[in-house]
Parts: C-alpha cells; structure tokens; sequence
C-alpha cells in the first residue's frame, strides 16, 4: 500500500515539475514590454465624447453605422435611419473617450492570431467632427482575463511589427452585443 501511495505522489511531482518548467519557458519567450508605455497609463485616444460623429462596428455577427445627427441624437445608419439606444451608444463612447491604455508590446505582424488579432473579434471605426479618423481591433481576452489585447490606429500599409495594447475588458462588453440592444426599444415593445 505504501508504495502504491509513494508512485502516485511521484507521478504528481513529476507532472507538476513538468507543467511548472513548461510555464517557465513560456514566459521567458514572451516579448518584453515596451519601457516607455509600462511606467504610466495613458489614454486610448485623445478626444472627447462629444467629438465624435460616426462609428461604424463590425462584429462576426453584424456591421452597424451609427450616425449622430445634428440634434445630438445617434441612429442606425441603414436604409432608413432607426433611432439607437442611447445608453448603449454613450457606453461606448464613454469607453473610447476616457478609457486607458495599460502597456504595449511589439510583436512581429505575423502573430497576431496569438493575441486574436487575425481576425479581431470586433473592429470600431471612429469619425471626429473634424474629420480625423480612428480604429481600434478588439481581440482576444488576456490570460488573466481582466484585459483585452487590442490594435489602436493600425497603420494602414502591413508592417513587419505591430503594436498590441492592453485595453479595459469593459470594451468586450461594450461591442460584443446583439443587434437589437443598439436598437432603441419602442414604449410598448
């Protein structure tokens, strides 16, 4: 019985041994972060809710154009115009405007599937009333899932490197919905 008891405990440490070398080296292969954006937080972007006209999302299961229109209210921009969940809307604007930025990596382009980048698992086109234009890709969730790895304003040419950032899990949440919670319900729907 006593040497039934010693070779599972063997067959434990071993196993353990193993899975904690495995973890080691997997570690030690990650990219280092870069020193200027690890120090402090820093915005996604630099504007303000207010600044933007236009987001356009594409999600695996939909695209949706949202419009804000000169009265300040924001609509589907489809065939016909429908009114947007306002709530819904000024979340994410809420994210995109105030949220930050944790640190930075550059990795090589060819392993963006790694970080759920080739393709992303939802991509947010912005329009600022001045003009300018952003994206952000949103992929997959960090291994301690409290943070989603991102693309902020890929540049539009391939590169042989690219910039993957750590963003608020709050996005995941904000783009990740169905159809109808961007639709604004009706009284009496």
């Amino acid at each position: 019985m006593a040497s039934g008891i010693r070779t599972k405990t063997l067959v434990l440490l071993a196993t353990a041994a193993i899975l904690g070398g495995g973890l080691y080296l997997f570690e030690q292969q990650l990219p280092s972060p870069n020193s200027s954006d690890t120090a402090t937080k820093q915005p996604l972007f630099n504007f303000q809710e207010g600044d933007v006209v236009a987001l356009k999302i594409i999600a695996p299961d939909y695209s949706l154009n949202l419009k804000k229109l000169t009265t300040g209210t924001w609509v589907i921009d489809r065939e016909k115009q429908i009114p947007a969940e306002e709530g819904t809307v000024v979340f994410l604007l809420n994210l995109l405007a105030t949220g930050q930025r944790d640190r930075s990596l550059d990795v090589p382009t060819e392993r963006a599937k790694d970080y759920g980048l080739a393709p992303p698992m939802a991509t947010v086109d912005i329009t600022l009333k001045d003009g300018q234009q952003h994206r952000l890709r949103l992929g997959d969730t960090t291994f301690d899932g409290l943070k989603l790895y991102a693309e902020i304003d890929p540049p539009t040419q391939p590169q042989e490197k690219m910039t993957v950032t750590l963003v608020p899990l709050d996005l995941k949440n904000a783009v990740q919905r169905p159809l109808q919670e961007w639709e604004r319900q009706q009284a009496g729907n």
